[in-house]
Protein backbone atom coordinates (compact mmCIF):
# COMPACT_ATOMS: atom_id res chain seq x y z
CA UNK A 1 0.00 0.00 0.00
CA UNK A 2 1.53 3.32 -1.13
CA UNK A 3 -1.06 5.79 -0.32
CA UNK A 4 -1.12 7.63 2.61
CA UNK A 5 -5.00 6.69 2.99
CA UNK A 6 -3.35 3.86 5.02
CA UNK A 7 -2.67 6.48 7.88
CA UNK A 8 -6.12 6.94 8.55
CA UNK A 9 -7.71 3.55 7.71
CA UNK A 10 -8.39 2.55 11.28
CA UNK A 11 -10.99 5.80 11.73
CA UNK A 12 -11.61 6.11 8.05
CA UNK A 13 -14.50 3.49 7.90
CA UNK A 14 -15.68 4.23 11.32
CA UNK A 15 -16.85 7.76 10.51
CA UNK A 16 -20.31 8.47 10.49
CA UNK A 17 -21.76 10.41 6.69
CA UNK A 18 -22.99 13.12 9.17
CA UNK A 19 -19.25 13.45 10.43
CA UNK A 20 -17.55 13.67 6.60
CA UNK A 21 -19.95 16.75 6.33
CA UNK A 22 -19.09 18.41 9.16
CA UNK A 23 -15.70 17.75 8.23
CA UNK A 24 -16.60 19.22 4.60
CA UNK A 25 -17.73 22.53 6.07
CA UNK A 26 -14.41 22.61 8.45
CA UNK A 27 -12.83 22.78 5.32
CA UNK A 28 -14.85 25.63 3.91
CA UNK A 29 -13.47 27.11 7.12
CA UNK A 30 -9.97 26.86 5.93
CA UNK A 31 -10.51 27.62 1.70
CA UNK A 32 -9.74 30.89 2.18
CA UNK A 33 -5.53 29.92 2.67
CA UNK A 34 -6.17 27.81 -0.34
CA UNK A 35 -5.60 29.67 -4.18
CA UNK A 36 -8.03 32.16 -4.96
CA UNK A 37 -11.39 30.51 -6.85
CA UNK A 38 -10.54 30.52 -10.63
CA UNK A 39 -13.44 30.14 -13.56
CA UNK A 40 -15.36 26.87 -13.65
CA UNK A 41 -14.04 24.60 -16.71
CA UNK A 42 -16.28 22.71 -18.89
CA UNK A 43 -14.19 19.38 -17.99
CA UNK A 44 -15.25 20.20 -14.51
CA UNK A 45 -18.67 20.62 -14.59
CA UNK A 46 -19.32 17.84 -17.55
CA UNK A 47 -17.87 15.73 -14.94
CA UNK A 48 -20.10 16.97 -12.33
CA UNK A 49 -23.35 16.87 -14.51
CA UNK A 50 -25.97 13.79 -13.73
CA UNK A 51 -24.01 12.55 -10.16
CA UNK A 52 -26.35 14.65 -8.09
CA UNK A 53 -23.36 17.06 -6.74
CA UNK A 54 -23.70 19.70 -9.09
CA UNK A 55 -25.82 22.43 -7.45
CA UNK A 56 -24.14 21.94 -4.43
CA UNK A 57 -20.97 22.69 -5.63
CA UNK A 58 -22.02 25.94 -7.75
CA UNK A 59 -23.76 26.70 -4.19
CA UNK A 60 -20.22 27.29 -2.56
CA UNK A 61 -19.94 23.50 -1.17
CA UNK A 62 -17.46 22.34 -2.69
CA UNK A 63 -15.28 20.57 -0.19
CA UNK A 64 -18.50 18.79 1.10
CA UNK A 65 -19.23 17.33 -2.21
CA UNK A 66 -15.19 16.77 -2.87
CA UNK A 67 -15.21 15.23 0.61
CA UNK A 68 -17.88 13.20 0.18
CA UNK A 69 -16.89 11.82 -3.07
CA UNK A 70 -13.36 11.34 -1.74
CA UNK A 71 -14.86 8.60 0.57
CA UNK A 72 -16.37 6.93 -1.94
CA UNK A 73 -12.92 6.17 -4.08
CA UNK A 74 -11.40 5.21 -0.63
CA UNK A 75 -14.20 2.71 -0.49
CA UNK A 76 -13.51 1.57 -3.57
CA UNK A 77 -10.25 1.22 -3.02
CA UNK A 78 -10.77 -0.66 0.15
CA UNK A 79 -12.64 -3.53 -2.11
CA UNK A 80 -9.98 -3.36 -4.80
CA UNK A 81 -12.13 -2.03 -7.55
CA UNK A 82 -10.42 0.13 -9.96
CA UNK A 83 -12.77 1.51 -11.87
CA UNK A 84 -14.88 2.70 -9.79
CA UNK A 85 -11.94 4.12 -7.52
CA UNK A 86 -11.19 6.25 -10.62
CA UNK A 87 -14.32 7.45 -11.46
CA UNK A 88 -14.33 8.87 -7.60
CA UNK A 89 -11.40 10.21 -8.04
CA UNK A 90 -12.33 12.14 -11.19
CA UNK A 91 -15.38 13.21 -9.09
CA UNK A 92 -13.21 14.51 -6.28
CA UNK A 93 -11.32 16.60 -8.07
CA UNK A 94 -13.93 17.59 -10.46
CA UNK A 95 -15.93 18.98 -7.28
CA UNK A 96 -13.01 20.67 -6.32
CA UNK A 97 -9.46 20.73 -7.63
CA UNK A 98 -7.64 23.32 -4.76
CA UNK A 99 -6.39 20.18 -2.33
CA UNK A 100 -2.97 19.35 -3.32
CA UNK A 101 -4.15 15.70 -0.93
CA UNK A 102 -6.22 14.94 -3.70
CA UNK A 103 -3.93 14.93 -6.54
CA UNK A 104 -1.57 13.12 -4.71
CA UNK A 105 -2.82 9.77 -3.01
CA UNK A 106 -5.20 9.68 -6.09
CA UNK A 107 -1.98 9.32 -8.23
CA UNK A 108 -0.32 7.30 -5.60
CA UNK A 109 -3.71 4.64 -5.49
CA UNK A 110 -3.85 4.78 -8.95
CA UNK A 111 0.43 4.40 -9.97
CA UNK A 112 1.09 1.86 -6.91
CA UNK A 113 -1.91 0.33 -5.44
CA UNK A 114 -3.99 -1.07 -8.58
CA UNK A 115 -0.83 -2.64 -9.82
CA UNK A 116 -0.60 -4.37 -6.44
CA UNK A 117 -3.62 -5.25 -6.91
CA UNK A 118 -3.48 -6.93 -10.44
CA UNK A 119 0.14 -8.60 -10.22
CA UNK A 120 -1.16 -11.97 -8.17
CA UNK A 121 0.09 -15.32 -9.70
CA UNK A 122 0.14 -12.93 -12.90
CA UNK A 123 3.60 -13.49 -15.40
CA UNK A 124 5.72 -11.16 -15.27
CA UNK A 125 5.39 -9.48 -18.60
CA UNK A 126 1.75 -8.77 -17.53
CA UNK A 127 3.12 -7.40 -14.57
CA UNK A 128 4.54 -4.83 -16.18
CA UNK A 129 2.44 -4.13 -18.53
CA UNK A 130 -0.13 -3.00 -16.08
CA UNK A 131 2.38 -1.21 -14.09
CA UNK A 132 3.29 0.60 -16.62
CA UNK A 133 -0.44 1.38 -18.08
CA UNK A 134 -1.20 2.52 -14.62
CA UNK A 135 1.80 4.87 -14.25
CA UNK A 136 0.77 6.56 -17.49
CA UNK A 137 -3.04 6.64 -15.80
CA UNK A 138 -1.22 8.53 -12.96
CA UNK A 139 0.80 10.64 -14.66
CA UNK A 140 -1.99 11.93 -16.54
CA UNK A 141 -3.83 12.60 -13.04
CA UNK A 142 -1.19 14.50 -12.42
CA UNK A 143 -0.83 16.26 -15.60
CA UNK A 144 -4.66 17.84 -14.92
CA UNK A 145 -3.72 18.30 -11.45
CA UNK A 146 -1.18 20.56 -12.81
CA UNK A 147 -3.47 22.65 -15.27
CA UNK A 148 -6.56 22.93 -12.79
CA UNK A 149 -4.56 23.17 -9.54
CA UNK A 150 -1.48 25.04 -10.68
CA UNK A 151 2.29 24.08 -10.30
CA UNK A 152 3.71 22.67 -7.23
CA UNK A 153 6.71 21.09 -6.66
CA UNK A 154 5.37 18.31 -4.86
CA UNK A 155 3.46 16.98 -7.86
CA UNK A 156 6.73 17.44 -9.86
CA UNK A 157 8.53 15.06 -7.61
CA UNK A 158 5.40 12.66 -7.75
CA UNK A 159 5.79 12.25 -11.15
CA UNK A 160 9.30 12.01 -11.14
CA UNK A 161 9.14 9.28 -8.61
CA UNK A 162 6.68 7.37 -10.54
CA UNK A 163 8.37 7.65 -13.67
CA UNK A 164 12.07 5.88 -11.48
CA UNK A 165 9.90 3.44 -9.57
CA UNK A 166 7.09 1.85 -12.24
CA UNK A 167 8.85 2.79 -15.47
CA UNK A 168 12.51 2.48 -14.58
CA UNK A 169 12.99 5.70 -16.67
CA UNK A 170 15.78 7.54 -14.69
CA UNK A 171 16.41 10.56 -17.74
CA UNK A 172 12.59 11.41 -17.14
CA UNK A 173 12.52 11.43 -13.37
CA UNK A 174 16.11 13.67 -13.53
CA UNK A 175 13.37 16.08 -15.49
CA UNK A 176 10.68 16.23 -13.36
CA UNK A 177 12.81 16.70 -10.33
CA UNK A 178 14.06 19.38 -12.18
CA UNK A 179 11.10 21.44 -12.65
CA UNK A 180 10.21 20.28 -9.50
CA UNK A 181 13.58 22.30 -7.94
CA UNK A 182 12.64 24.98 -10.47
CA UNK A 183 9.27 25.71 -9.08
CA UNK A 184 9.05 28.86 -5.99
CA UNK A 185 9.63 27.34 -2.47
CA UNK A 186 10.65 24.05 -4.10
CA UNK A 187 12.27 21.59 -0.92
CA UNK A 188 16.33 21.94 -1.59
CA UNK A 189 16.40 18.06 -1.97
CA UNK A 190 14.75 18.02 -5.17
CA UNK A 191 18.05 20.21 -6.79
CA UNK A 192 20.68 17.53 -5.02
CA UNK A 193 18.11 14.74 -6.77
CA UNK A 194 18.17 16.14 -9.90
CA UNK A 195 21.86 16.02 -10.22
CA UNK A 196 22.18 12.80 -8.74
CA UNK A 197 20.33 11.28 -11.14
CA UNK A 198 21.74 12.91 -13.96
CA UNK A 199 25.80 11.73 -12.37
CA UNK A 200 23.82 8.14 -12.31
CA UNK A 201 22.79 8.49 -16.17
CA UNK A 202 26.55 9.15 -17.16
CA UNK A 203 26.17 12.51 -17.50
CA UNK A 204 28.24 14.11 -14.52
CA UNK A 205 29.14 17.26 -16.67
CA UNK A 206 25.53 18.14 -16.41
CA UNK A 207 25.50 17.61 -12.75
CA UNK A 208 28.73 19.52 -11.34
CA UNK A 209 27.18 22.87 -13.89
CA UNK A 210 23.86 22.16 -12.26
CA UNK A 211 25.15 21.95 -8.95
CA UNK A 212 27.62 24.82 -9.47
CA UNK A 213 24.77 27.26 -10.43
CA UNK A 214 22.65 26.16 -7.26
CA UNK A 215 25.18 26.64 -4.75
CA UNK A 216 25.86 30.30 -4.67
CA UNK A 217 21.73 30.34 -3.70
CA UNK A 218 22.32 27.87 -0.70
CA UNK A 219 21.71 29.75 2.70
CA UNK A 220 24.71 28.82 5.19
CA UNK A 221 22.44 28.62 8.11
CA UNK A 222 19.54 26.59 6.88
CA UNK A 223 20.50 23.17 7.88
CA UNK A 224 17.89 21.96 4.82
CA UNK A 225 20.10 23.21 2.52
CA UNK A 226 22.53 20.99 2.75
CA UNK A 227 25.26 23.56 1.36
CA UNK A 228 28.43 21.47 2.46
CA UNK A 229 26.61 18.38 0.77
CA UNK A 230 26.45 20.12 -2.06
CA UNK A 231 30.03 21.44 -1.88
CA UNK A 232 31.21 17.94 -1.63
CA UNK A 233 29.81 16.86 -4.46
CA UNK A 234 30.60 19.43 -6.70
CA UNK A 235 34.83 18.76 -5.51
CA UNK A 236 34.07 14.74 -6.35
CA UNK A 237 32.48 15.44 -9.79
CA UNK A 238 35.28 17.88 -10.17
CA UNK A 239 38.00 14.85 -9.23
CA UNK A 240 35.85 12.21 -11.49
CA UNK A 241 36.23 14.43 -14.26
CA UNK A 242 39.91 15.21 -14.25
CA UNK A 243 40.56 11.82 -13.83
CA UNK A 244 38.89 10.82 -17.12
Amino acid sequence: MHSSTASFKPWRWGLPVGAWVVAGFLLRAVESGLAPPTAWRGEQLVAMAGRGGLASVLGGLRAVVAGSYWLRANLAWEQHEAASMETFLGLTIAADERHLYFWLNGARMLAYDVPAWRSGDTPLAVGRQVRGEQAQRALQFLEKGINWHGADPAMYVEMANIHLRQLGDGASAARYYRLAAEQPGAPYYTARIHAELLRELGRPQEALKWLRGILPHLPADDPAARRAVVQARIEALEQELAGR
